[in-house]
C-alpha cells in the first residue's frame, strides 16, 4: 500500500510510519499565524530534516490556498495519512486516494473537535483522554471512526509529558488502522452529529488568561497551568527580549489561607507564585532550552 503523509511535526507517529510502511511522500503544512517561537519551530518542525534522512519526496505547504493535487497525484497514493494539520484539506484532495483519507485527532471523538485538543482536555479538567483514527470527510473531525484507544492523564502532567504519551499510542492506533484498512476488515462506526463539549478552537494567546476561572478548585487550576505553560510566558515575562530566551514553569502548589489578591503574583521565601482561592502556584522561569519528552 502506497502512503502519503501530511503532518507539520516531527514525531513518533512519523518516525513509525517511515520505519514500517511505504511511504511516497510528504507534505509538511505550515500555519498562517502560528504561534510558536523559531527556537521551538527548530526543535518540533523538522519533518523536511527527516524526510531527508529517510529519502522520501518532500513537498512544503506554505498556506491553505496552496495546490497540493497535482503533486499528490505524481506520488499515485492509495491512501493519506493525515497528523497535526492546521486547517481543513480540500475535498478534491481527501477523496483522491482510493481507500481515503486518514486523520489521527489526539481526543475520544466527538469530544474536543478541532485544531488544539490537548488543550481543552487540560480546559475541562479531562483525566480520561484518548486518540482516534477517523476517516477525513467535509467536516471537522466529523467523519467515520476507524477505532480509539485511550489515554490516561495524570494530575499535574506536563504538556509535553502528555502529548509524548499521545504520539506513542497515536503510533500504534494509526498502524492498528492501516493493518484493518489493508486487510477490508474496518468497521466504519458513524459519529454523532453533535459533540459533547465546546469546538476546541485556537486560543491567542491575548486571550488566554481571561479563559481562567480564578473559581477553580487549586488542583484544576494547578493542572491547567502545568499544562499549558506556554501561553503564560506574555503573562508572566513583560520583557520581550527575556520571553524569547526563557520559558515559564509551573512548579509546585501550596494549599494555604492568604488575604492576597486572587489571580495576581507575588514572590516569598520560596518564590514566586501565583495566588489563588484556596493556595499558591509557584513558577519559575528558565531560559529557554529543549523540552525532554
Amino acid at each position: 500500500m502506497r502512503i502519503l503523509v501530511i503532518t507539520q511535526k516531527k514525531s513518533e507517529v512519523l518516525t513509525r510510519l517511515l520505519e514500517s510502511k511505504n511511504i511516497v511522500g510528504i507534505i509538511e503544512p505550515r500555519e498562517d499565524n502560528s504561534f510558536i517561537s523559531k527556537m521551538e519551530k527548530a526543535l518540533f518542525k523538522n519533518v523536511k530534516r527527516v524526510a531527508k534522512k529517510y529519502n522520501i519526496p518532500y513537498y512544503l505547504m506554505k498556506d491553505k490556498k496552496q495546490e497540493i493535487l497535482p503533486w499528490i497525484i505524481d506520488k499515485k497514493p492509495d491512501l493519506i495519512v493525515v497528523y497535526s494539520m492546521p486547517f481543513l484539506l480540500k475535498e478534491e484532495v481527501f477523496l483522491f486516494p482510493k481507500l481515503g483519507t486518514i486523520n489521527l485527532h489526539t481526543a475520544l471523538l466527538p469530544k474536543y473537535r478541532g485544531a488544539v485538543p490537548i488543550f481543552w482536555t487540560y480546559y475541562f479538567f479531562d483525566l480520561d483522554a484518548g486518540v482516534t483514527v477517523h476517516y477525513i470527510d467535509k467536516g471537522e473531525d466529523t467523519g467515520d471512526i476507524i477505532l480509539q484507544k485511550n489515554v490516561k492523564v495524570y494530575l499535574g502532567e506536563r504538556y509535553y509529558e502528555l502529548r509524548s504519551k499521545f504520539e506513542n499510542v497515536g503510533a500504534e492506533a494509526i498502524l492498528e488502522a492501516l493493518s484493518k484498512i489493508e486487510s477490508n476488515n474496518v468497521l466504519r462506526i458513524q459519529q454523532p452529529k453533535d459533540s459533547p463539549t465546546p469546538r476546541a478552537k485556537r486560543v491567542k494567546r491575548s486571550e488566554y488568561y481571561g479563559l481562567i476561572d480564578w473559581n477553580w478548585d487549586i488542583e484544576r487550576l494547578w493542572h491547567f497551568l502545568r499544562g499549558t505553560e506556554n501561553y503564560l510566558k506574555p503573562v508572566l515575562i513583560q520583557n520581550s527580549i527575556i520571553r524569547k530566551l526563557s520559558r515559564v514553569e509551573i512548579g509546585d502548589l501550596e494549599l494555604i489561607e492568604h488575604k492576597l489578591t486572587i489571580g495576581e503574583y507575588y514572590k516569598d521565601t520560596q518564590g514566586k507564585f501565583i495566588a489563588c482561592h484556596n493556595g499558591k502556584i509557584y513558577y519559575k522561569l528558565k531560559f529557554w532550552s529543549p523540552y525532554k519528552k
